[in-house]
């Protein structure tokens, strides 16, 4: 049984996990999931082999200013009691490998950190039509996990309802790096389920394991040597991007007047013909 039955909160559970694999250049990743588990669709085959300078494998075709190439999504339930078939929400995962096009050496922490923030401010900032307000950086923390350097935050996205969304990330090149996303789904936030969201995706990244090949580890070699002493922040300032929610839609007796000649007032509608009106402003 992939959830355990006697809970009030379910998720799969990790003794069912199986091993998956990929390359990129060279630079091999290995990880553990439990197989997908959610009511909409069924679980993508992807390639085990991806060559991060052949834009032919990047989505888009490399045309974006941080083009990705995608690796691996899956997805799962979060269930409450079983007798209720309740669902308390979702916990996707996407993996990642990003093309920095920007200045700078990932290999060097600062750089590192500069390229995300500007992703950032590009991806959530006042110049970019996102209606959500978004708050980056949120819990900073330089991780090791299984003998590598990683960055680990979380985003919060709010329009209406709050997306978590878990990050874990690092350099796997001097212009690309790798990403674990959980983009976390609470339908009725209580804090007791976003931890445990939080632990599952955690929990999942401990066994995450990956493997240099020579030219890398020759170029992180090199970034050692020029910048010995760099170490990435151990804490980071969140940035913040607050929208507030758009005003509601009403009828424009004014330009409705102007667009059929009415100067006297009146909209000359019947009830019925203004609740028409109304209804076509709205569609």
């Amino acid at each position: 049984m992939l959830y355990p039955f006697f809970s009030r909160l379910r998720l799969p559970k990790l003794s069912y996990a199986s091993e998956h694999s990929f390359t990129l250049s060279g630079v091999e990743v290995r990880f553990s999931v439990p197989p997908m588990s959610t009511k909409w669709g069924t679980q993508e085959i992807f390639r085990e082999n991806f060559n991060l300078y052949d834009k032919n494998d990047y989505v888009r075709k490399d045309k974006d200013k941080t083009p990705f190439i995608s690796c691996y999504i899956t997805d799962w339930d979060v269930k409450g009691v079983p007798f209720f078939q309740e669902t308390k929400g979702t916990v996707p995962l996407y993996v990642s490998a990003s093309h920095w096009k920007g200045e700078g050496n990932l290999f060097r922490p600062c750089d590192m950190e500069a390229a995300l923030t500007e992703f950032d401010e590009r991806e959530y900032g006042d110049d970019k039509k996102c209606d959500k307000s978004v708050t980056t950086f949120l819990n900073w923390t330089p991780v090791i996990i299984n003998g590598q350097q990683w960055l680990h935050y979380k985003v919060e996205q709010e329009a209406g309802s709050v997306t978590h969304l878990f990050l874990w990330i690092i350099a796997i090149s001097d212009q690309h790096y790798l990403t674990f996303s959980f983009p976390t789904r609470a339908y009725n936030f209580q804090p007791e389920v976003l931890e445990a969201m939080k632990d599952f995706s955690a929990q999942i990244m401990q066994s995450v394991k990956i493997t240099f090949p020579d030219w890398v580890l020759r170029l992180k070699a090199e970034a050692q040597e020029k910048w010995p002493d760099e170490q990435y922040s151990p804490t980071k300032e969140p940035l913040r991007w607050v929208r507030e929610d758009p005003p509601p839609m009403r009828f424009d007796e004014a330009s409705y007047n102007a667009r059929h000649g009415i100067t006297d007032g009146s909209t000359g509608l019947e009830t019925e013909d203004l609740d028409s009106e109304v209804d076509e402003q709205f569609k």
